[in-house]
């Protein structure tokens, strides 16, 4: 049988090319392009692994990722962001520095974070490695 992949990440052509390497690895993979079509997706299916985006429309992949692991939903979860790590808002001000832990402690719900861009054979050796290929 094969392993189910959902992919949510509102850059349909990303999730286009992730879903053409994956189906030619002989992976089955469906997309959804916004936070809460893809968590309802998520709750409702039976999947395998998620690649998740946290800059999402409709709720943010933070929201997503603690929803998914709150129903404690069996999925392997991999955090693909742009989003750059800034320790320097832990100095600002209390507000940004709770936004920061709090973030921090989500990421910690993933199997894995790869920052964008991505080489994606790295991608491949993670996918490989949480579905145990």
């Amino acid at each position: 049988m094969q392993p189910r992949i959902f992919i949510i990440d509102d850059d349909k052509e990303l999730c286009e090319e992730i879903t053409e390497i994956l189906s030619g690895e002989g992976y089955s993979v469906n997309a959804a392009y916004d936070g809460l079509k893809g968590k309802k997706i998520i709750e409702n299916g039976n999947y395998d692994l998620l690649i998740l985006d946290i800059k999402l429309p409709g709720l943010n992949g933070f929201e997503v990722l603690k929803s998914i692991r709150g129903k404690n939903i069996k999925i392997k979860i991999i955090i693909i962001s742009g989003r750059p790590k800034n320790t320097s808002l832990m100095d600002e001000n209390k507000i940004q520095k709770k936004i920061y832990i709090d973030e921090e402690t989500t990421l910690k719900l993933a199997d894995a974070v790869i920052s964008k861009p991505f080489d994606i054979k790295i991608m491949l050796e993670k996918v490989r490695e949480l579905l145990k290929l």
